[in-house]
């Protein structure tokens, strides 16, 4: 019988890390095979970003532009804006 060392055993297989390397490389292919799929299939949800604060109202939109193009006066233009809920323009 071959001894090595002192120790009177022989070292067989990768050990506890190697296992724990196969399992993690084994995991990462499998993830990654998920994801080309979901990305073949359209089925991965788009990265959108998020704006911060409030979106912009079409409507007074509309009406700035109106006024900002001289089509209404500024009574016209406070008056739809507090119709549309906007707060009074200052004075």
């Amino acid at each position: 019988m071959e001894r090595y060392g002192d120790f009177g055993y022989h070292h067989h297989g990768p050990g506890v890390l190697g296992a724990l390397v196969v399992v993690l490389l084994v995991g990462l292919a499998l993830a990654a095979l998920l994801w080309l799929v979901l990305r073949l299939t359209g089925r991965l949800p788009e990265q959108r970003v998020a704006v911060a604060g409030p979106r912009p109202d079409g409507a007074l939109e509309t009406v700035r532009l109106r006024y900002a193009r001289g089509e209404i006066d500024r009574d016209e233009f406070a008056r739809l804006s507090a119709d549309l809920g906007a707060p009074p323009p200052p004075q």
